[in-house]
């Protein structure tokens, strides 16, 4: 409940001043909002829990006991009575897509189907209402859902869509199914060669199936629209659906040239309801020099008054287990021919980490598969030597499939290591089916990580899993999907603490993205991005982090979104 509350002069005067460390006092200014009654997880260096909080402007002034909180309430202050709940520093999303979940939100959901032929029929169903001409979108198949686990080919979508250009994205992004009428837009025919970093799938008699994987997708994705317009729309979308979740946050990466001219538009226009970190996509450029000017006409630095900052660059080592184009160090189990794709080249990633380095920016590198890491964490070394950057936050996202040997490797060079709990669990029905019993022991080791003294991170990867961070806790947690199966959990030995999962989600969140001095825990001094929960998350069964509901999400002190 929220009431307002007005104080005597006495109470007014204590509320102007708090002791210190020292024993001295200082004044404190009134609070603009207080939450009271509560327990507030500050994930401050003690991991320590109060019951209130202060909040004056777009900062935390003030963590403690309800009395002494309530006391720097004046009758202008809007006090909020928790009533037991729980308050977490704002959920923050490492790895995300919020263009993409935007697009997902805007078109079909492909999410739930479980044949090619669901997809054929919501194409076709879309058709009918759809003007010649016009793209169908969609996003979210997965043909390891499927009884038939193979790569559909285009020819039953082209038959029910044969004057739409429609183009499906496949649940992670790197494989998209395209019709006759797409691939005749783009000029694609049987002969089109393969681009660097992609692939054509075609069949035995070289036809290609509208399967395109990896860079491939380019050839098809530069002619769907896109407006400043659409841009927008699919941010807030995406931004208020997180809001809803409990996310205050997300890391967003693959900025494209048009999405950052908008995103920072809208931060100047005031139109950000929600912190963003970016990372530019890959331009692909040739040089040294091509970078270092790329860069520095792009950057955008960020302070406590912007929600949108562009931190650095994420790159491509590989693809995905889904696809089969994760980079493995020996073939693919269930392709004995195939090793996976090399999306950009190990000296790729070492001529641009050197650039970013050396210009103070962050570099992020997707690396799935054993080669990917192994090469990733090479390229990383060499240039940590060249540049001697001490503070540099390297990340390596996902890490799916390690060598033994690279374990310990992201501890001894301070590469942060972001994992997807929500994946593990969705893969590994087929994990082994794609790597084989050996190697599938060293596939998602999140334990091994912490245990080995790496920086980790989990995050949704959305669209790819579902935006629910407790969703994602509860996977880190134990190792089962939502129907609580395998029992005992899969690997059960990798599962996270709840206390380790929700540092992974704030505090380790925020330093992967240069911001914990702002954000991640909650202590004076910091923006109050802040999450409001039903339940006490440190002391249910972890089953039940399925069942917490979001009361409340505050960002720079501003409650966007409340369930009431």
């Amino acid at each position: 409940m929220i009431d307002r509350v007005s104080h005597s002069q006495e109470d007014m005067s204590v509320a102007k001043k708090e002791n210190d460390r020292t024993g001295h006092t200082r004044d404190i200014e009134s609070a603009d909002l207080v939450l009271i009654g509560g327990n507030v997880i500050t994930v401050d260096g003690a991991f320590s829990v109060h019951s209130a909080v202060a909040v004056a402007g777009k900062r935390i002034i003030a963590v403690g006991t309800d009395i002494n909180i309530r006391a720097l309430a004046d009758e202008e202050t809007q006090v909020i009575d928790l009533a037991g709940k729980t308050v977490l520093p704002g959920i923050i999303d490492p790895h995300g897509h919020i263009h993409s979940y935007g697009r997902l939100l805007q078109n079909l959901d492909l999410n739930r189907t479980t044949s090619y032929q669901d997809i054929v029929d919501l194409v076709a169903e879309r058709v009918r209402s759809t003007r010649p001409g016009d793209w169908i979108i969609g996003q979210g198949w997965d043909q390891n859902n499927w009884a038939d686990k193979t790569f559909p080919t285009h020819h039953a979508l082209s038959a029910v869509a044969p004057d739409n250009p429609v183009i499906l994205n496949r649940s992670d992004g790197h494989a998209i199914l395209v019709n006759r009428c797409a691939m005749d837009l783009a000029g694609i025919r049987d002969e089109t060669p393969d681009p660097i970093g992609g692939r054509i799938v075609r069949d035995a008699q070289g036809h290609a199936t509208g399967i395109f994987v990896e860079l491939a997708e380019d050839l098809i994705r530069q002619y769907e629209p896109m407006t400043d317009d659409l841009i927008r729309d699919r941010f807030r979308l995406t931004a208020n659906a997180l809001l809803a979740k409990g996310v205050t946050s997300s890391h967003e990466l693959g900025v494209s040239p048009q999405e950052l001219d908008v995103y920072k538009a809208m931060d100047i226009a005031g139109e950000l309801n929600f912190r963003v970190v970016g990372f530019f996509d890959d331009p692909e450029l040739e040089t040294e020099a091509d970078y270092a000017s790329f860069f520095e006409d792009n950057v955008v630095p960020g302070d406590a008054d912007s929600l949108f900052t562009l931190n650095g660059i994420k790159l491509f080592r590989d693809g995905t287990l889904g696809s089969r184009s994760a980079l493995l160090m020996a073939p693919y189990s269930d392709d004995p021919g195939n090793r996976g794709l090399s999306v950009a080249s190990e000296q790729h990633v070492l001529t641009v980490s050197k650039v970013a380095l050396k210009g103070g920016l962050q570099v992020i590198t997707h690396a799935i598969g054993d080669e990917a890491v192994h090469s990733t964490l090479n390229a990383y070394e060499r240039a940590l030597e060249v540049t001697g950057k001490t503070d540099h936050r390297l990340r390596l996202e996902h890490a799916q499939i390690i060598d033994k040997g690279d374990i310990g490797r992201f501890a001894e060079l301070g590469v942060i290591v972001s994992v997807q709990p929500g994946s593990a669990i969705s893969d590994m029905a087929w994990t082994e089916d794609r790597v084989g019993p050996e190697r599938v022991q060293y596939a998602y080791r999140f334990r091994d990580f912490i245990d080995t003294g790496a920086q980790l991170i989990i995050s949704s990867d959305f669209p790819t899993e579902s935006i629910n961070p407790f969703e994602t806790m509860y996977r880190a947690v134990t190792r089962k999907n939502e129907a609580g199966e395998p029992q005992g959990g899969w690997h059960a030995d990798q599962a996270l603490t709840i206390e380790e999962a929700l540092k992974a989600h704030t505090i380790r969140a925020a330093e992967a993205g240069f911001q914990d001095h702002l954000v991640g825990s909650i202590e004076a001094g910091k923006l109050a991005d802040l999450t409001v929960i039903s339940d006490n998350i440190l002391n249910i069964d972890p089953a039940l982090l399925l069942e917490v509901k979001v009361q409340m999400s505050i960002v720079n002190g501003i409650v966007q979104y409340s369930s009431e």
